[in-house]
């Protein structure tokens, strides 16, 4: 597994593939959650491509607006607008067809985004937890570049767009690499770095991250709160706190007049991040909560 760094906000860290430290659900972004592909596969890649001079004027980007298709050379894609884009391909469903596409609605960015198989609609509901998504957009482009064998075309996954700019996302398992998906991969990442974008292969999450994510997923959705539970949660979290005790899920819930109508509320307040608990760690009754960064200030 590759060596991935991710100490800082989100208050731990991976080091060859042994968890240290809590991950805390409030101060994580979505990359501190996935696997990616290593920089020497990537490499392999790499080593597959023209890229010699001029070669950002010659590689071609062509994308739809509706019905309509435009190009152009990568190298001016700053300039153009997600306003109108749609997929580069359609999404089909028939019996007996291997991968199982679909539409996942994002609360980010208020509307229904499409994926081709579950482990992009994984994605779409990471990225939607994140909250820092502004747009995304699936299959955002045709990518034409020359590598081994002649002219190549490529289709990313998905291009996001956050407050710390664009970012270019392939989604694919560990293992299901060939060299050929290593070079349309390496040749993704160019063309993000002449542009400025980030970029990233994200091949799987960390463990028991995707699960205890799936758990807040199903009270993500807008929730009222007849009973004012929302603030005497938050709270006897505030309260716990200040006099620097721990406090679990189910002693959140038990501070409750209605422990069984909490537990739901709680859940909501942590997929909002105005709570946070541990996400690498087996979510329970004895979770420990504490107040989301934004909340406690």
């Amino acid at each position: 597994m590759k060596r991935i760094s991710l100490e800082g906000a989100a208050g731990s860290h991976v080091i060859e593939g042994r968890v240290g430290g809590p991950l805390w659900s409030d101060a994580c972004g979505w990359e501190d959650l996935a696997l990616t592909c290593g920089e020497r596969e990537l490499g392999v890649g790499r080593s597959m491509l023209s890229l010699d001079r001029g070669w950002s004027a010659r590689w071609s980007a062509t994308w739809k607006v509706g019905k309509v298709r435009r190009a152009g050379p990568v190298e001016n894609l700053n300039g153009v607008s997600l306003h109108g884009c749609v997929p580069w391909r359609g999404f089909t469903w028939r019996r007996g067809q291997f991968h199982r596409p679909g539409l996942e609605p994002m609360l980010s960015t208020g509307r229904l985004h499409a994926f081709e198989s579950h482990r992009e609609d994984q994605f779409v509901v990471m990225a939607d937890f994140a909250g820092e998504a502004e747009e995304m957009l699936s299959q955002p482009f045709l990518l034409k570049f020359e590598g081994q064998g002649g002219w190549r075309e490529h289709i990313p996954d998905f291009l996001l767009l956050s407050r710390r700019g664009r970012c270019l996302v392939e989604i694919r398992p560990e293992g299901r690499m060939n060299d050929d998906d290593l070079m349309k991969f390496a040749a993704t990442i160019e063309v993000a770095l002449t542009l400025g974008w980030g970029y990233t292969v994200v091949t799987g999450w960390r463990p028991l991250t995707w699960r205890n994510v799936d758990l807040l997923y199903s009270r993500r959705r807008p929730m009222k709160d007849p009973l004012g539970l929302k603030p005497l949660l938050l709270q006897a979290v505030r309260a716990a706190q200040a006099v620097s005790e721990p406090i679990t899920f189910r002693q959140l819930a038990d501070t409750s007049e209605f422990p069984a109508l909490a537990r739901p509320v709680i859940l909501h307040l942590l997929w909002h991040r105005q709570l946070g608990v541990d996400l690498t760690a087996p979510f329970g009754d004895s979770s420990v909560l504490r107040l989301g960064r934004e909340t406690a200030r």
